[in-house]
């Protein structure tokens, strides 16, 4: 066991063992004993002389809180990493300074987090949750400077709907997959409510079904549903008008599919893809039912988690699998990342399509698939650490 001591006033770690050295960090930091009895702060199970890896999270900033993001994922990687010999802390774009960093530990017993100073990590896994401030200088910045001291990271930044669907279109092996979608414009509006009875429209940077709605070809017009509200438009330039409106940020429209049921509930797939070492596997696949007369199936609006093995076929999850692993492998063309989830449809026929994709999973409810991806991460920090 290595028991580690943090001193206050000089703001230092120590190692309490005096017959070890023990290092950790990308520039290794060798930690000296103290001679004092005080207790420790930080207890890791580890037979090594080098705390190994030492992860660095970054999280968003936040004005009442030490940081903004999944403090509930940040604990357990803490203290599943602190059971191998490893260690994590959590920081924000504000708490990088040239040699080290202020990062914040969670203790169990006070169940608070607190402040200290780390060195630069092994590795940093990157769960900024907003993303302006994934775009400000202050992590571009950052980011430049882990390319310099040689230091790995991923989850970079979020995907743009747009840009992802492009890039998976111009794929020949995965285009089939992609239902018809394009920017929104009052042009293409016009055109797919042609071409379909329905459409819905995604902003380029929503997530958990925010900000989309539907639009339905109608014998007197045109029909508008999102989550809150319903209109009937008599025409196409009253129905822009309230869209151009409504909206502020760019949007893409997409061809409604059909989906599959299951006792009257629309449902989709959410597949987890993690990359633990040299090649893309499913973490894990839920289903998510859509609610009556529900708009979409993420769960913060309506949707419920339906038992895979009661829905799905051993023939859907090879279908799956496969189609899953390619896509990602499609996208880690443009994007450096070692994660990823997909929203996929089944439609009446069995045909799959690929909705969405994204680079930062949310939490799966499913405490399996849970428990696979948490397994997985940690795995994925001790194969592409530095050291």
């Amino acid at each position: 066991m290595i028991e580690l001591f943090y001193h206050h006033p000089n703001k230092r770690w120590y190692q309490k063992s005096s017959y070890q050295s023990i290092y950790w960090g990308k520039e290794p930091t060798k930690l000296s004993p103290f001679p004092s009895s005080s207790s420790s702060t930080v207890q890791l199970q580890s037979s090594h002389d080098a705390i190994r890896p030492l992860v660095g999270i970054l999280a968003g900033s936040n004005r009442k809180h030490h940081f903004s993001g999944n403090g509930a994922l940040f604990k357990t990687i803490q203290q599943e990493l602190t059971e191998c010999g490893g260690l994590s802390y959590v920081f924000t774009p504000d708490d990088i300074y040239p040699s080290f960093i202020k990062g914040y530990l969670y203790n169990p017993f006070s169940q608070k987090w607190t402040g200290f100073r780390f060195p630069y990590p092994n590795i940093v896994y990157n769960r900024i949750p907003n993303r302006e401030e994934e775009r400000s200088n202050k992590v571009t910045a950052f980011f430049s400077l882990l390319k310099k001291k040689g230091i790995p990271y991923f989850n970079r930044s979020f995907f743009q709907k747009d840009h992802i669907l492009a890039h998976l279109s111009s794929s020949e092996e995965i285009s089939p997959y992609i239902p018809d979608t394009a920017p929104l414009s009052e042009s293409n509006l016009r055109q797919f409510l042609q071409l379909y009875p329905s459409v819905f429209c995604k902003p380029t940077s929503g997530s958990k079904g925010r900000g989309i709605f539907k639009v339905m070809t109608a014998k007197s017009g045109f029909h508008y549903l999102d989550h809150e509200r319903s209109h009937l438009f008599s025409n196409l330039s009253s129905l822009n008008e309230h869209i151009s409106t409504h909206i502020q940020e760019p949007y893409i429209i997409q061809r409604e599919i059909k989906l599959t049921t299951y006792q009257g509930e629309v449902y989709d797939f959410r597949v987890l893809l993690q990359k633990p070492f040299k090649n893309w596997q499913v973490t894990g696949i839920g289903i998510r039912a859509a609610p009556p007369n529900g708009l979409t199936t993420h769960v913060p609006k309506g949707g419920r988690i339906l038992p895979f093995h009661k829905v799905a076929t051993e023939k859907d999850e090879v279908r799956l699998n496969a189609l899953a692993i390619r896509t990602a492998e499609a996208l880690e063309e443009q994007e450096a990342m070692l994660e990823c989830s997909l929203d996929i449809g089944k439609d009446h026929e069995g045909r799959l399509w690929i909705f969405e994709a994204n680079a930062k999973p949310m939490r799966f409810d499913e405490p399996l698939i849970h428990q696979a991806y948490i397994s997985s991460l940690l795995t994925s920090f001790r194969t592409y650490s530095a050291y």
